[in-house]
C-alpha cells in the first residue's frame, strides 16, 4: 500500500512538472484569430503520450505551435518519440470558404498574416528548447506529407487534426491519416462545434471509440480511441475527467 501510494505521488509530481513546462512554451506563444491551443487540450494529449509512451503523434495545422510544443516536450520527458508538425505555411493553402459568417475575418487573416515568419518562429523556438530530436516540421499540406510516411512505414499514436476546417480537408485529412494509425492510437478532433467538422465527427464515432468531448469559452474537442482495452478507456475517462476540471 505504501509502495502504491509512493508511485502515486510520484506520478502526480511528474503530471505537475509536465503542466508547468507546458504554461512556460505556451507563455512564449500568443493565441489569435488564426489559432490557438488551451492548456487543457495541449496537457491532455501530453498525458496520452506519457501513459501510453507514443513514439511518434502527427500536428496537423501546427501554425504558432501552441499544440505542437506540448507533444515536443511529453515525448522528450516520457516517450523519446516524436511529433511531426504538418504545415503548409502557406497563404493559399490556409484559404477557408465553409465559414460564410466568418468570411470577412477569415479572408483579412489570410491577406495579413506572414506564414514565413510563423515558420521561422516555430523552427527558432525548437532549436532554442533543443526539441531538434522530439519535433520536427514537415512545411508541407497534410495530403501532400502522407506521401512520406507511407513510404516511410510510419506508424502514429496519435493524431491531431486542426488543419485547414473546410470539410472537404478535414475529410481528407481523416481518408489520409487513418490508416497510419497505430494498432492502439488515437484522434483528436478540434472544433467540432462548426459544422464544417461536423461530418469528421460523425464519421470518427462511427470508426472509433469515442472518449470525451470538451467544449467551453476555451475548448472545443473530442478525443477518440482506437484498440483500447476496457481498463485502458476507463484510465483515459479519468484523464480527461482530471483535465475537464483543470486539475493541472
Amino acid at each position: 500500500m505504501i509502495q502504491k501510494i509512493f508511485n502515486l505521488l510520484k506520478s502526480k509530481s511528474k503530471d505537475q512538472v509536465l503542466s508547468d513546462t507546458i504554461k512556460k512554451i505556451h507563455s512564449l506563444i500568443p493565441q489569435d484569430f488564426g489559432g490557438g491551443c488551451s492548456h487543457e487540450k495541449a496537457f491532455l494529449m501530453s498525458l496520452v503520450i506519457k501513459e501510453f509512451k507514443l513514439k511518434a503523434t502527427a500536428d496537423i495545422g501546427v501554425y504558432r505551435g501552441r499544440s505542437f510544443f506540448p507533444q515536443a516536450i511529453a515525448h522528450k520527458m516520457f516517450s523519446d518519440g516524436i511529433v511531426y508538425g504538418i504545415d503548409p505555411y502557406s497563404n493559399m493553402d490556409a484559404v477557408q470558404n465553409d465559414r460564410p459568417d466568418l468570411q470577412k475575418e477569415l479572408d483579412n487573416f489570410i491577406t495579413v498574416t506572414d506564414f514565413q515568419k510563423l515558420f521561422e518562429g516555430v523552427s527558432k523556438i525548437i532549436v532554442d528548447n533543443n526539441y531538434q530530436n522530439n519535433g520536427k516540421l514537415v512545411r508541407k499540406k497534410s495530403s501532400d506529407a502522407v506521401v512520406e510516411f507511407k513510404n516511410n512505414n510510419t506508424k502514429f499514436g496519435l493524431v491531431h487534426i486542426d488543419g485547414n476546417h473546410d470539410t472537404k480537408f478535414v475529410m481528407e485529412d481523416i481518408e489520409n491519416y487513418f490508416p497510419l494509425l497505430a494498432e492502439k492510437s488515437f484522434i483528436v478532433l478540434d472544433d467540432i462545434s462548426w459544422d464544417s467538422v461536423a461530418p469528421a465527427y460523425s464519421l470518427l464515432k462511427n470508426k472509433m471509440t469515442f472518449i470525451d468531448e470538451f467544449i467551453d469559452s476555451s475548448n472545443d474537442f473530442a478525443l477518440f480511441g482506437k484498440g483500447l482495452t476496457e481498463e485502458e478507456l476507463n484510465s483515459l475517462k479519468l484523464i480527461f475527467l482530471k483535465v475537464k476540471n483543470k486539475d493541472s
